[in-house]
């Protein structure tokens, strides 16, 4: 008799026991979630054109660096083309030691590329609403507002004046570039879509082919991250 109270007994302790696990796990749940929402948030709003024209490798992501030097994204969110034109995207969890956040084109390892739009937020202590209005966030406009603007464009059609009657300015540069045959290199274009190697924008840029020109234009785009988003610029299109 006294064992079967016992079993009695055990048996009905253990739904007890059950529940009393499951509001252990449940309780560590809630820690998790709390500490992943802990933190700053940057909600980010606008519309993003050309997001389908990034290929693989390259990602635009809403980020956070720690500072203006910071090569590697602390935290990101990817933003894909899947989400349309029309973005309202939110950031959370951002640590202290994140103090800008930026609308940008990182690489797979994280790695910052280009920026679209930033907005620092040292001193933030609520919410941050960056609107970003209307960006074109494309491949060929990152080339054209980092390279060709900045480096090209100054000799290339700034003054209305073209060396080699090639612009490459804003609205003309890649009508004048994409498909067209070079003055300088006969039977060779200017962009060869699909083929970076064989386009004579790349080989001015990355070989001593300019040499003997006016000017040597290898040394004009030295870093790396900017010949290789040309390259991948052509090799996927040239869209």
């Amino acid at each position: 008799m006294i064992s079967r109270f016992f079993i009695r007994i055990f048996a009905a302790l253990l739904p007890l026991a059950a529940l009393s696990l499951s509001a252990c796990d449940d309780g560590r749940i809630y820690e998790h979630t709390a500490s992943a929402a802990s933190g700053k948030v940057v909600k980010l709003k606008g519309t993003l054109r050309g997001l389908d024209s990034w290929p693989d490798g390259y990602k635009v992501s809403i980020a956070g660096f720690a500072d203006d030097d910071s090569e590697y994204a602390t935290i990101e969110k990817s933003i894909g083309a899947s989400t349309g034109e029309k973005v309202d995207i939110v950031l959370a969890g951002i640590g202290d030691e994140v103090k800008i956040v930026r609308l940008c084109v990182l690489d797979r390892l994280r790695r910052h590329i280009v920026t679209l739009a930033e907005a620092d937020i040292a001193g933030a202590t609520d919410t941050v609403r960056m609107d970003v209005g209307t960006v074109d966030a494309s491949m060929f406009e990152a080339i054209q507002q980092n390279i060709l603007n900045t480096t090209c464009a100054n000799c290339h059609g700034a003054a209305n004046q073209a060396a080699a009657g090639l612009f490459l300015t804003e609205g003309r540069s890649r009508e004048s570039m994409v498909g067209q045959p070079s003055k300088k290199v006969p039977g060779s274009l200017i962009v060869q879509p699909g083929n970076a190697s064989a386009s004579v924008l790349h080989q001015a840029l990355c070989s001593d082919l300019t040499e003997s020109w006016h000017y040597n234009h290898a040394s004009e785009v030295t870093s790396a991250d900017m010949l290789q988003l040309i390259d991948s610029w052509i090799n996927n299109g040239a869209k």
